[in-house]
């Protein structure tokens, strides 16, 4: 799949569309773009009128932009230990950054119009205190307005609970999870973290278990954007910097269930699975042609798998023109 999500409205909303917009009209675009607008950013910035104004970014659609939903935030980030841990704490006894909503209830009212209107909602969410106020305002929005196909997507899931993950599968949300948290830096946060909740961060396979939808992420450029190798990750356990560490093997998936994160499950998570995520009569012809299959090669040599070419609606685009960027015209 040749899909990458974008959050905009971080730097500068204005700007990132004109970027974006501009990026998918260019013939030296080779990939689609799938924008999810900061919806604190546009309440900051348009006020009452935010929902239209959102609602107004599908007039740039094409094939290769698709706008599909909004983003809020539950709490900080992971990489950088600002997420705010409940109990236990951090192992010096902090807490991190504060919530970034005083309770559940306050993170629900504040998505509740975006909610009614029917958006696809995305939350970065990394902490115990984070997925618990996400998965609480969740429910309380479902209580409010029943929603049945809403794809719901908590993103990272950093530090889980078994009870959220069973929460998530009640509620009929999916995940998006950095996979990074182990690969990258398990060995890194383990001491600040214990080596418990570095180990288990990422729970994909008790996430697939249950049958919660789940694709995966590199959250770039936290780390680089490297499907095959993120597929390695979910296979392996393995740190990929740190002595090749396995950590929390209960929670590694056979190769059939990692490709699937980075196809089908990331189109459907994207809310794009009519057009892209597998090859069938009807969607865009979107493939990566390999030189070997991931799925019957050992499980460590999957993140060397060399990619031959992509192919985009048909297009074919040899490695030699992804390799370095290609002049706009």
């Amino acid at each position: 799949m040749h899909s990458w999500v974008s959050s905009i409205g971080a730097l500068d909303l204005d700007m990132e569309l004109k970027v974006a917009r501009e990026f998918s009209k260019s013939n030296a675009g080779s990939m689609r773009v799938v924008p999810v607008v900061t919806g604190e950013v546009l309440k900051a910035k348009y006020g009452d009128k935010a929902i239209q104004e959102a609602l107004n970014f599908k007039q740039y659609d094409n094939d290769l932009f698709i706008f599909q939903g909004v983003k809020f935030f539950s709490d900080g980030g992971y990489m950088p230990e600002t997420m705010h841990m409940g109990h236990p704490t951090y192992v010096d006894g902090g807490i991190g950054g504060p919530s970034t909503y005083a309770s559940a209830k306050d993170f629900a009212s504040t998505m509740k119009p975006w909610w009614d209107a029917g958006f696809h909602i995305h939350v970065h969410s990394n902490s115990d205190v984070g997925n618990l106020d996400t998965l609480n305002a969740l429910q309380l929005l479902q209580d409010s307005k029943p929603r049945f196909d809403h794809r719901f997507t908590v993103n990272h899931f950093g530090v889980p609970s078994t009870a959220m993950v069973f929460k998530i599968k009640a509620l009929n949300a999916v995940v998006s999870a950095n996979v990074s948290y182990i690969s990258q830096r398990a060995k890194l946060q383990y001491p600040a973290m214990g080596t418990d909740r570095a180990s288990t961060a990422t729970r994909l396979g008790m996430l697939v278990r249950n049958g919660i939808v789940t694709s995966i992420h590199s959250d770039a450029p936290v780390s680089a954007p490297n499907p095959l190798q993120e597929a390695w990750s979910v296979v392996t356990r393995r740190d990929v910097y740190n002595d090749g560490k396995v950590w929390a093997p209960a929670e590694a998936l056979p190769p059939s269930e990692a490709m699937k994160m980075i196809t089908i499950n990331a189109a459907y998570t994207l809310g794009v699975e009519d057009k892209v995520g597998s090859i069938e009569a009807g969607k865009f012809a979107d493939f990566t042609v390999l030189d070997v299959d991931p799925q019957t090669i050992p499980a460590i040599k999957i993140k060397d798998v060399a990619v031959q070419a992509t192919v985009l609606g048909g297009r074919v685009i040899p490695v030699s023109e992804t390799k370095q960027p290609r002049p706009l015209p």
